[in-house]
């Protein structure tokens, strides 16, 4: 029974360093899916893959929606981070859909070239999860950050959780306003680490796989080395 219990030991020593070589492996994997660029998948309707008061899925996360209805409130989001080292300031919109719903909608950057308006329009965009971390100071004008919580008040409307990143804005007959769009790429969670260190230990944790395997054979052979060099002497 020692035996057996000593042989389980050494089996489940291996298996576990085994799968951390595996989970190691993944990792090294996502990293080199990172650095690819999706496919892009086709733009569907908004409804489609979110809903009015509930949280955002994870399938809904940078899906390209489209949607009609028309802006009741316009706001300044400040100092959102356009790139690594650029912030930029956007004009925000919250849009009415049918059926008492809304929406945040990212229209493009707050210079003046998109104006104000009323008027049915329809929006092709990029849907993101709202954010959590605040850019700037909020206030009835100003949002402190992308997120539907912070116009919960206004026109008692149902929310979409996140927001939408216009890519482009049409006219009800058709025409598209024009204005000065931000880039809408997908968001992609970063995975810590480089591709060849994930690969090290990858290595690292398999080659103690085989030391916990390798070393009650070890043992063995040493001891039976000692015993035939007793029986000599």
């Amino acid at each position: 029974m020692k035996k057996l219990g000593s042989i389980l030991i050494v089996l489940l020593l291996s298996a576990g360093f085994v799968e951390l070589g595996l989970w190691q492996l993944h990792r090294a994997q996502d990293v080199q899916h990172q650095s690819q660029t999706p496919p892009e998948r086709p733009i569907i309707n908004l409804e489609s893959v979110a809903a009015a008061g509930h949280n955002l899925r994870d399938a809904a996360y940078n899906r390209l929606v489209t949607f009609t209805g028309h802006y009741v409130k316009f706001y300044h989001a400040p100092r959102q981070v356009l790139t690594a080292n650029k912030t930029v300031d956007l004009q925000v919109g919250l849009m009415e859909l049918s059926r008492n719903r809304a929406i945040l909608v990212v229209r493009g950057l707050d210079n003046q070239s998109l104006t104000a308006r009323s008027d049915e329009v329809t929006v092709t965009g990029r849907l993101y999860p709202h954010q959590n971390e605040d850019h700037a100071n909020g206030d009835a004008t100003t949002l402190s950050r992308l997120d539907p919580a912070l116009v919960a008040g206004v026109g008692k409307y149902q929310l979409f959780d996140g927001y939408v990143s216009a890519r482009s804005e049409k006219e009800g007959s058709g025409v598209q306003i024009l204005g000065d769009r931000i880039p809408s790429p997908p968001l992609i969670s970063p995975v810590g680490g480089f591709y060849w260190q994930h690969i090290a230990y990858v290595v690292t944790w398999w080659f103690m796989a085989i030391l916990v395997l390798f070393a009650p054979f070890y043992n063995r052979s040493v001891n039976r080395a000692q015993d035939r060099s007793e029986k000599v002497e």
